[in-house]
């Protein structure tokens, strides 16, 4: 074999080899990352038995996504995950509930840039974003409107029928004032059309319930909380025990006030 001949052999056995190997170190990252992921999710799932456990989720989280950072599956779920933290935390936390969401809102970011035509990406990036706007009572403020807006708007062109985002516009709906746009008989239109759609949607019962109060309808307003207050088996048990089922309290003790003040 000539010289050349045997330089340009030995190139393209080196090059193979070294294709092959990146191959399998991919491969393992991405079996790695997986059994990151599924620590996470064990502890995801069964949060509410300790206080640390939501934590140590996403650290396990935050291993997998470094192994895999263009996932647009993992990316939408890490800031879905850190938007359901900040809600589970206590309201003196401020801080940490804003560190969360802020988290939320860079995976959101980078999901949408993984997927522009992803709906999960769009809403949790607007969901975070709103939290944060919410706790910091900027949510009336034209700029941040404007950004949850086309946020909200580019999940519903994708899918029109998506639950979480026609109830996030409910819920923007009902807390904006009519001159911004607000509108209450609207929002709760929507919070049927959710129901249609996902009669187990808990977190639209509570909204149901509290734009059914402010008409002064209180028995249907307890009749939704009690679509929530009495569920046997939530999706998810953790999310149920430390975000859906003290929101109904919550709106419910309301409601108890408003009835002896006879409103």
């Amino acid at each position: 074999m000539r010289t050349g001949t045997r330089l340009a052999f030995q190139a393209i056995v080196i090059l193979t080899l070294a294709v092959g190997s990146m191959r399998v170190s991919s491969v393992a990252h991405a079996d790695e990352a997986e059994e990151y992921w599924q620590k996470g999710e064990e502890l995801y799932e069964t949060h509410h038995l300790a206080p640390d456990r939501f934590d140590r989720a996403l650290e396990w989280y935050e291993k997998a996504i470094a192994l895999r950072q263009d996932d647009y599956e993992l990316l939408w779920e890490l800031s879905k995950r850190y938007q359901i933290y900040g809600q589970t935390l206590a309201k003196d936390q401020r801080k940490r509930k804003l560190k969360a969401w802020k988290k939320g809102v860079q995976y959101g970011r980078r999901a949408v840039r993984a997927n522009p035509d992803g709906k999960e990406g769009h809403f949790y990036y607007m969901a975070n974003i709103g939290a944060i706007a919410q706790i910091r009572g900027t949510l009336q403020s034209m700029v941040k409107f404007r950004k949850i807006k086309k946020e909200m708007d580019r999940t519903l062109e994708i899918d029109p029928n998506y639950p979480p985002a026609l109830l996030a516009r409910a819920q923007l709906l009902m807390e904006m004032p009519g001159f911004f746009g607000g509108d209450r008989e609207e929002a709760l239109r929507l919070c049927a059309r959710v129901l249609r759609l996902d009669p187990d949607h808990l977190p639209t019962y509570v909204t149901m319930a509290r734009l059914l109060a402010a008409k002064g309808k209180f028995d249907e307003a307890v009749a939704n909380l009690d679509r929530v207050l009495l569920c046997k088996n939530p999706r998810q048990q953790a999310n149920y025990l430390k975000v859906d089922r003290p929101r109904a309290e919550a709106v419910l003790k309301e409601i108890a006030k408003k009835k002896a003040r006879g409103r």
